[in-house]
């Protein structure tokens, strides 16, 4: 049975592996993947301890099956400049890719749409690069691109989505149910 959790700082090494692992795909060969696991860890973990302190409501989850991995999640509030007010913006996604296809991202996702319409929330904005394959999935559940802009020294086309939470959660939820019910 898969686990929805909060991570702790111990999880992150692992986190950090699975997103440098995932971004590779996610550059889809438009700029090389320069990330290293020490740096993200030290950035990571600072960005995971420094949310009151930045008057921000952050969350970092993870899916586990038998406290294995499968995928994190992190989320926080949004910038002003992305969604003035009652937003939030979606920081990561990464699943293990042999773990894909089974309703792992779906779940996180609403695990912390629901996190943070509990606080009076609305909107989500994600920056996801382009090219990559993940780009579809945001806007089957919704999301629609609003602006793009250049990242990595203008090498990275960057495609900026807002969506409505609860929009997101209903499409994602009816898509997990289907999902569960052709597993049956």
């Amino acid at each position: 049975m898969i686990k929805i959790r909060e991570l702790t700082e111990t999880d992150m090494h692992q986190a950090m592996e699975l997103k440098i692992l995932c971004w590779t795909e996610e550059l889809a060969g438009k700029a090389e993947n320069t990330l290293s696991v020490s740096q993200e860890l030290e950035f990571w973990i600072n960005w995971m301890n420094t949310a009151q302190e930045n008057n921000d409501i952050r969350l970092l989850i993870g899916a586990f099956e038998n406290d294995k991995m499968l995928g994190v999640a992190f989320g926080s509030l949004a910038e002003a400049f992305d969604i003035p007010q009652k937003g939030i913006e979606l920081n990561g996604l990464w699943v293990y890719p042999n773990h894909r296809s089974r309703g792992i991202s779906l779940m996180m996702i609403i695990y912390i749409i629901d996190f943070y319409l509990a606080k009076g929330m609305e909107s989500m904005v994600i920056y996801n690069p382009h090219y990559a394959p993940s780009n579809q999935f945001y806007k089957k559940f919704g999301a629609k691109v609003v602006k793009q802009e250049l990242q990595m020294n203008g090498k990275l086309l960057v495609d900026v989505f807002l969506t409505d939470m609860m929009l997101m959660k209903r499409n994602m939820q009816n898509s997990l149910q289907k999902h569960i019910l052709e597993k049956e």
